[in-house]
């Protein structure tokens, strides 16, 4: 999914049809930023003048979402780039040039954040039908909330519990559970947004466990305390997860593997 906030109707309705069918109007930032389901991209539209709750609404994104691209749709003025010079985007379209840019921006945006890269991989491994649906949602909601339990992943990708965990277990050889792979995004999530300035309650908050509980999931994975885990960058522990959780069990299972060298070396 793509939400697209503008700072108006019409503009927003341009943005989404050169965005495709994925993109989702929404009305405030509070939808842009959370919104329901996993959000693969973020696009702000917003004519010059740029208006400064715009430049800090970026400067929030930037710091609450690390591996979220976001593009921002503006007119073509030296100021406008002036005012986004200090601000981190995926990438700025131009509104003259929406139709042929922002198709090929978004692409370069989903393919330069490594839990959508993994995603889309685990879309095209030779999978079970059940991770094939699943693996993808649980890596696409870590970039935002990932999914509590097995329950909640199982109800939003509409297979049993039962059928979700088996089909991991037997894609592992037994070697680890779809459990402990959800409490690993977690873990990572926490790491993340701790690492963009939060504090552990704010982060504790933000993913709705207890200090404690995420204190637990860490020392099960990467067997570390939450202080730390704060010296791990994010980067390796999304390589220690894919090594850990994604890759084939059984020697020459290419087929099934989900991540390439290149994502191990995120």
């Amino acid at each position: 999914m793509i939400n697209v906030l503008a700072g108006s109707e019409d503009d927003a309705a341009l943005i989404a049809r050169a965005a495709g069918n994925a993109a989702r109007v929404v009305t405030d930032a509070a939808q842009f930023t959370n919104g329901d389901g996993p959000v693969e991209c973020l696009i702000l539209g917003c004519r010059h003048p740029i208006p400064a709750e715009t430049i800090d609404l970026l400067r929030d994104i930037e710091r609450r979402r690390l591996w979220l691209p976001i593009i921002l749709v503006t007119d073509r003025e030296p100021e406008a780039v002036r005012r986004l010079s200090d601000v981190k985007a995926s990438a700025i379209v131009w509104f003259a040039d929406l139709q042929t840019e922002l198709p090929l921006e978004i692409e370069a945006a989903r393919g330069s954040v490594p839990l959508l890269r993994l995603a889309e991989q685990a879309a095209e491994a030779t999978l079970p039908p059940a991770l094939r649906t699943a693996l993808p949602y649980s890596l696409r909601a870590a970039t935002d909330r990932p999914a509590r339990s097995v329950k909640e992943l199982a109800a939003a990708v509409r297979y049993s519990p039962i059928t979700l965990s088996k089909a991991f277990s037997d894609w592992q050889g037994g070697r680890t559970t779809l459990s402990r792979y959800l409490e690993a995004l977690v873990i990572l999530r926490a790491r993340q947004l701790r690492s963009s300035g939060l504090g552990w309650k704010r982060v504790s908050a933000y993913l709705g466990f207890a200090r404690e509980t995420l204190q637990r999931k860490s020392k099960r994975w990467p067997g570390c305390t939450l202080v730390q885990l704060e010296k791990v960058p994010p980067d390796r522990l999304l390589a220690a997860l894919v090594e850990r959780f994604l890759q084939p069990t059984r020697p020459g299972d290419s087929g099934n593997q989900v991540a390439d060298s290149g994502s191990r070396n995120a």
